[in-house]
């Protein structure tokens, strides 16, 4: 058994690494716009941390930062990002689990499921509140998770390395 303050540790480096890469999105990447779609990186986030740290843990990861993000960001509704982010957070453990080992191409298929996931919720949210325009908020989704893919190539190891630094089993 490990001590606590290791598990405090590795869980502050992670918190650490997702300012850092929250940083840019706040700051930089919703002022780009391509076709009139910025990117959205946030969902990635908790696909990733949960492909390699499994579901009780991911979904640990992805209900703290679901809250953060709640509180930061505009979303359809109060705890949009609370519900939704552990359940990419179960979906890419399970994933990662049971069909692919954790690596590069399993990351690119839950962070794309991930985005998806989040543009779908919002389009059936539009969808139940009797809104228009379904087919434009549907490629507007598609295209926000294809302009934001790239953004794996910084994510991937940097959760990589914090994984495998303090990979000890807990």
């Amino acid at each position: 058994m490990l001590p606590k303050s290791y598990l405090a540790f590795k869980w502050i480096v992670y918190a650490l690494a997702t300012q850092l890469l929250c940083a840019p999105q706040a700051m930089g990447l919703s002022h780009i716009r391509v076709l009139s779609v910025t990117p959205f990186l946030y969902p990635m986030l908790p696909a990733v941390a949960a492909m390699y740290e499994g579901p009780k843990r991911g979904a640990f990861y992805a209900l703290a930062f679901g809250f953060l993000c709640d509180l930061l960001l505009p979303a359809p509704f109060t705890g949009f990002f609370v519900l939704l982010f552990p359940l990419i957070a179960l979906l890419s453990a399970s994933i990662s689990g049971n069909m692919l080992s954790p690596g590069f191409f399993c990351a690119l298929l839950v962070s794309a499921l991930g985005l998806l996931m989040t543009g779908g919720a919002r389009v059936l949210l539009q969808f139940l509140s009797g809104g228009e325009h379904l087919i434009l908020m549907a490629w507007v989704a598609i295209m926000e998770a294809l302009l934001t893919l790239p953004a794996l190539m910084i994510v991937l190891p940097l959760f990589r390395t914090i994984h495998r630094r303090c990979a000890a089993d807990y």
